[in-house]
C-alpha cells in the first residue's frame, strides 16, 4: 500500500473543502437558503409538521425535526449551512475513501479527482436547485455504506458501522432511506448472506424509519400514478433517457437543468467518462458487487421513464409504499456513486502510466468544471441565502402562542415566489414556522398539470375553488379557527371580506385573522407518536449497541501489549 505523507493525505480532504465552497458560494451568506423544496424555518420550533402529524404522509420526517432540534443548538441558519456542507463534504470523502477501499495504492490524483467529482456533477446540481436536500444526504451516505458493507465481507469491518450509516440515511427522511437500505441489504445478502449483520442492518432499518412509514401505513396515504409519471426519469438532453441518465442527469423538472445538457457533446462526454468509471471498477473482483449495484440503480431509473416500461411503472403507485419509488430518477445516484470512483480508478492508471498520461488523469481531475460550471456559486446564485422578513416571523411566533386552532393558509397554493426571496420559488414557510396545525394546498402544479396532493380536507377544498368559490370562502368553510394570508408571495393577492374576524396581525408581508366558531383540532398523533417511539429506542439501542463494541474492541487491543509490558 502507498503510504502517503500527512500533508498529501489532507489534499483530498482540503480539495474537498475548496469544491463545497464554491459550489455553495452565497448559500453559505447570512439568512437561510429557500429554494423549492428547501423550505428552512428560521426560527427552530417543532411544529406539527416537522414530527410529521399534519399530513397522512410524513415526507419530512424525522428529517426536518432533526434540523430543528440542531437549530435549538447552533441556530437555524447555522445548522442549514452545516447541513449543507456536510452533505458535499460527505459525498467527496466518501468516494475517496470508497476508492481507497477498492484501491488501496491509489494516490493523491486519484482521490482529489472523485472528491470533485462527487460534488460537481448533474445530479448534485439539479438537486441542489430544486432544494432536495434529503436524497442528496442519501447520495451521500451511499459511498460509506457500501465501503462498510465490502469491509463486512472482507472481514475487517463490523456490522455496527453498517447500522452506523443506515441510522443517518434514516434520519434524512423517507429519500434518502430508500437509497442506502436496499442497496446496503443487497450488498450484505448476494452473494453469500452475513446473517448477523444483515439481521441487524434489516431491524436498524425499519426501526429508524418508523416516524414515516409507520404513520402512512396507519393512515393509508394515497399515493397517485400521476405522481408516478411526473416524477419518472426523463431526457434532459439530446441523448434520450438512458443517456442522460448515464451522466447523472435525466431530472423530472426542467427548470432544473443546467445550460449545459444543452450542448450535446458535454452530456456525451458525461455519459462515456461514467461507463468507463464503472467499467474501471468492474476489472476487480471486489468491486464487481458495486458495478451490479450501479447498473440496478441505472435499470430502476430509466424503467421509470422509458415509454415502453411506464406503464409498467405506473403499477408501483398500487403497491404499499409505491410512492417512496415515485422519483425513479433519484436511483441513479447509485450508478453515479459507482461511476465517480471509477473515474478515480482510470485516473490512478493514468498517473501510473507516466508520459502524456498524466496530464490526461488531470484534464479528466477537472472534468467536472470544465464541463458544468453553472454549478458554480450556488449554481450562479439560483441558491442563496436569504434574510427571512421579521414582521412575518413575529406573526408566526404570535400564532405559535396563541390558543390551540386549525389554521388555514392563503394563497392557496404551496409554492411562493416571495419578492424577498428575489422571487426564487419555494415552499411556503407558514408550516415550518407555525406551532399549530397548518391547512394548506399540498398538491403539486406542473407545467403538464397538478399532482393530487395526500390530504383529504386540502383537496375538498381546491374542489371547492374549482368550482367557484373563493378560496377566502372555500377554506372558510371547512371552518379554521386562523386564517394566514401571505403577501408578496408573487401570485395574486387574496380579498378579505370586511369583518371576517379579530385581525392578530397586519403587515406588509402577512394577514392572520381569527374566525368565529371554528371546528375543533382533530388529533392525528397516534400513529405518529408510536413511529417516533420505535425510531427513538431504535436510535438509543443502537447507540448502546455500538459503543459497547467499541469499548470491547478498545480493551481487545489494549490486551496484548499489558500482557508484552507484564512479560
Amino acid at each position: 500500500m502507498e503510504r502517503l505523507r500527512p500533508s498529501t493525505r489532507l489534499l483530498p480532504v482540503a480539495t474537498a473543502v475548496v469544491a463545497t465552497v464554491v459550489v455553495l458560494g452565497p448559500a453559505l451568506g447570512r439568512g437561510v437558503v429557500l429554494a423549492y423544496d428547501l423550505a428552512w424555518s428560521p426560527d427552530a420550533r417543532l411544529t406539527p409538521f416537522a414530527l410529521g402529524t399534519d399530513t397522512p404522509a410524513p415526507r419530512a420526517v424525522p428529517s426536518d425535526a432533526v434540523t430543528v432540534l440542531l437549530g435549538w443548538l447552533v441556530t437555524p441558519a447555522v445548522a442549514q449551512k452545516l447541513v449543507l456542507v456536510g452533505i458535499l463534504l460527505l459525498a467527496a470523502l466518501g468516494a475517496a475513501a470508497l476508492l481507497r477501499q477498492l484501491r488501496p495504492d491509489a494516490g493523491v490524483v486519484a482521490a482529489c479527482a472523485v472528491t470533485v467529482a462527487a460534488v460537481w456533477n448533474p445530479f448534485v446540481a439539479e438537486r441542489l436547485v430544486v432544494g432536495q436536500w434529503t436524497v442528496l444526504i442519501g447520495y451521500a451516505v451511499l459511498p460509506w455504506s457500501v465501503r462498510a458493507c465490502l469491509r463486512v465481507r472482507a472481514g475487517s469491518g463490523s456490522g455496527w458501522a453498517v447500522c452506523g450509516w443506515l441510522v443517518l440515511a434514516g434520519l434524512g427522511g423517507a429519500n434518502a432511506w430508500v437509497l442506502v437500505v436496499p442497496t446496503t441489504l443487497g450488498l450484505l445478502t448476494f452473494p453469500r448472506p452475513r446473517w448477523r449483520e444483515l439481521a441487524a442492518a434489516f431491524l436498524v432499518a425499519v426501526g429508524v424509519g418508523a416516524a414515516w412509514w409507520l404513520p402512512a401505513i396507519v393512515r393509508g396515504a394515497p399515493s397517485s400514478d400521476a405522481g408516478v409519471t411526473a416524477f419518472a426519469a426523463h431526457s434532459d438532453s439530446l441523448l434520450g433517457v438512458l443517456g442522460s441518465l448515464l451522466g447523472g442527469g435525466g431530472f423530472w423538472n426542467p427548470s432544473a437543468y443546467p445550460p449545459e445538457r444543452d450542448v450535446t457533446v458535454l452530456v456525451l462526454v458525461g455519459a462515456v467518462l461514467a461507463i468507463a468509471g464503472v467499467a474501471a471498477v468492474g476489472t476487480s473482483r471486489a468491486g464487481r458487487p458495486l458495478v451490479v449495484v450501479g447498473a440496478a440503480g441505472l435499470l430502476v431509473a430509466a424503467v421509470s421513464g422509458w415509454a415502453w416500461t411506464r406503464p409498467a411503472w405506473r403499477l408501483v403507485a398500487e403497491l404499499p409504499g409505491g410512492g417512496l419509488a415515485r422519483d425513479g430518477q433519484k436511483f441513479a445516484a447509485l450508478w453515479l456513486v459507482v461511476a465517480v470512483v471509477g473515474l478515480g480508478v482510470v485516473v490512478d492508471r493514468l498517473v501510473r502510466r507516466g508520459g502524456v498520461a498524466p496530464f490526461a488523469a488531470v484534464a479528466l481531475a477537472l472534468v467536472g468544471p470544465l464541463t458544468l460550471p453553472s454549478l458554480a456559486w450556488g449554481v450562479h446564485g439560483r441558491v442563496a441565502a436569504v434574510e427571512v422578513p421579521r414582521d412575518l416571523r413575529d406573526a408566526a411566533t404570535l400564532l405559535s402562542r396563541s390558543e390551540p386552532g386549525e389554521v388555514a393558509l392563503l394563497p392557496w397554493r404551496q409554492y411562493r415566489r416571495y419578492g424577498w426571496n428575489e422571487d426564487r420559488v419555494s415552499l411556503s414557510l407558514v408550516p415550518r414556522l407555525v406551532d399549530q396545525q397548518v391547512r394548506y394546498d399540498d398538491s403539486l402544479p406542473l407545467s403538464s398539470g397538478s399532482v393530487p396532493g395526500e390530504d383529504p380536507r386540502a383537496a375538498a377544498v381546491s374542489r371547492a375553488i374549482a368550482g367557484g368559490a373563493t378560496e377566502w370562502q372555500a377554506v372558510a368553510d371547512t371552518r379554521p379557527r386562523y386564517v394566514v394570508v401571505e403577501r408578496d408571495t408573487g401570485l395574486a393577492e387574496q380579498t378579505v371580506p370586511a369583518g371576517a374576524g379579530r385581525v392578530l396581525a397586519d403587515t406588509s408581508h402577512v394577514l392572520v385573522v381569527e374566525l368565529a366558531g371554528p371546528e375543533p383540532v382533530q388529533p392525528g398523533g397516534d400513529s405518529s407518536l408510536a413511529g417516533w417511539t420505535v425510531t427513538l429506542v431504535t436510535l438509543v439501542l443502537t447507540a448502546l449497541g455500538a459503543a459497547r463494541h467499541a469499548v470491547g474492541r478498545m480493551r481487545r487491543e489494549r490486551a496484548p501489549r499489558f500482557a508484552k509490558v507484564r512479560a
